[in-house]
């Protein structure tokens, strides 16, 4: 049974089987929402933190909300999970082409279920980021409601789940995909952001229009320092906790209010 057919039966339900389980051993199940004008049905894995991302992110607009100055036609959404993300992504911004990359196989089988009826406007990478091209070990999280979670850093893993993944630079990416620029980056990679920044084009770096995702205690000021060349940067920082969301505003696309006063 696919995904359209699957939707169709469940028009008028919140959930169903797809006649295979979750690492959690319960069954997928397909949430119906209502968001940018168009109704999208995800499928998910009940009791996980995939519930937790929907919320987040569709339900309350708030995760990767970007100003009103950014316009991108051009999105990499790096760790892009079961494409919750690229989903909102995609609905915000109708012009944009959405470009996702998730190594996971596990993600992988519902990403492409959930991004299928956008089409071509959002292409997966069954593959990582980072500044060198290969195959990583990359360790499951060790939080055991995420089963979509994990590492090739090292951080918040568990060291006896560990698989070996692909990765491959953005600047290979971008000479595969034939893509000259990318407008937005969404980051959310468990302590591969540095990394990832290290394998883009110096120019491309640069000028793209934003960055928008989690910091996640692994070189995170030399993030926030790499982007400050050129943008805005805002961090939301709590003593108590390791991972936290960070936005970049190209400086010329930034609020007045957000630069620094002249001297």
């Amino acid at each position: 049974m696919n995904l359209a057919s699957i939707a169709e039966h469940l028009r008028a339900r919140l959930t169903s089987s797809f006649g295979s389980t979750s690492k959690a051993g319960e069954p997928f199940i397909c949430r119906r929402v209502r968001f940018g004008g168009r109704t999208l049905e995800i499928v998910l894995r009940p009791g996980t933190t995939d519930e937790h991302l929907l919320g987040e992110i569709l339900h309350r607009e708030g995760m990767y909300r970007l100003p009103d100055s950014i316009k991108p036609r051009v999105i990499f959404d790096v760790g892009a999970n079961i494409g919750i993300a690229a989903l909102y992504f995609a609905c915000v911004y109708p012009e944009a082409q959405i470009y996702c990359f998730e190594p996971l196989p596990d993600n992988l089988q519902l990403l492409r279920r959930n991004v299928a009826p956008f089409g071509s406007r959002i292409v997966v990478v069954p593959a990582g980021l980072f500044d060198a091209q290969g195959s990583f070990e990359y360790h499951m999280s060790d939080n055991p409601q995420s089963f979509g979670g994990g590492t090739f850093c090292g951080i918040g893993d568990d060291p006896n789940r560990v698989l070996h993944l692909p990765v491959v630079t953005a600047a290979a990416a971008m000479q595969t995909l034939e893509v000259e620029h990318v407008d937005v980056f969404k980051l959310d990679t468990e302590g591969a952001e540095l990394p990832i920044l290290k394998g883009v084009p110096d120019a491309v770096r640069r000028n793209a229009q934003a960055y928008i995702g989690e910091l996640h205690g692994k070189g995170d000021w030399e993030v926030c320092q790499w982007l400050t060349q050129t943008h805005v940067v805002g961090v939301q920082k709590r003593w108590d906790r390791r991972c936290f969301p960070f936005l970049a505003v190209r400086k010329d696309l930034a609020p007045a209010s957000s630069l620094p006063a002249a001297a």
